[in-house]
């Protein structure tokens, strides 16, 4: 299988605006598969990249939290098969690690390279020319066509739009997460949310599965 080309927002450096460039993707490799991205959310983080709060290696292509369809499938791969629809995880989970088997797959051995925005064997699956491209969290969502690692791809029903799936890659579950895991909130439990922007509606969401009572609801503006 060639390389496919495709377009992605890249970003090459603090203060830098996003440059959208024509890329090559490359094929899939030995566990790993080829995902048309349909569509893709804008976090925060990926502003951080900009601004250098949070500054990955440059050049990478941008976005983690996404959806869309898988296209190919590289040696090995059992969870999904062309044609099913996946949403993007950027915590990767192999499932036979010492840390997945015990509970903590957010401390999979895989998440070492995501978080350096490389395949899992070190090295790149994407370039602009003939520099490689590092990806957002090993996924990098800013484009139309994406290889990522078998383990970052979650296969969701083919009749949920993929539009509002997306963002199940990272906004709901930050913070339904924060509400329901973190926070431990109980049944009865009185909860205030301060912000309700994409992440604290889902702060609320979690709350209210959680038996929260009351959930009182108010913009960052009003509580300042």
């Amino acid at each position: 299988m060639a390389a496919l080309k495709t377009k992605a927002a890249i970003a090459y450096g603090v203060g830098k605006p996003w440059a959208v460039q024509e890329i090559e993707v490359l094929p899939p490799q030995a566990n790993e598969v080829l995902v048309r991205i349909v569509a893709s959310g804008l976090c925060h983080s990926d502003y951080h990249a900009l601004t250098g709060d949070v500054a990955p290696e440059f050049p990478t292509v941008g976005g983690h939290e996404g959806s869309g369809i898988i296209e190919a499938v590289g040696p090995g791969v059992t969870r999904v098969e062309p044609g099913d629809h996946i949403v993007f995880s950027f915590v990767p989970s192999c499932g036979v690690c010492r840390f997945c088997a015990s509970g903590m797959q957010n401390l999979c051995d895989d998440n070492a390279n995501a978080m350096l925005g490389l395949a899992m064997d070190g090295t790149y699956r994407a370039r602009v020319g003939q520099e490689n491209l590092r990806t957002s969290a090993s996924i990098g969502t800013f484009r139309g066509y994406g290889t990522v690692p078998e383990t970052m791809v979650c296969k969701v029903p083919a009749d949920i739009p993929l539009e509002v799936a997306c963002l199940v890659g990272c906004g709901v579950p930050t913070c339904w997460g924060s509400a329901v895991n973190t926070a431990r909130i109980k049944p009865g439990d009185v909860v205030s949310v301060i912000g309700v922007g994409g992440i604290g509606m889902n702060a609320v969401q979690g709350a209210r599965m959680a038996g929260a009572s009351v959930s009182i609801r108010k913009s960052c503006e009003m509580a300042c």
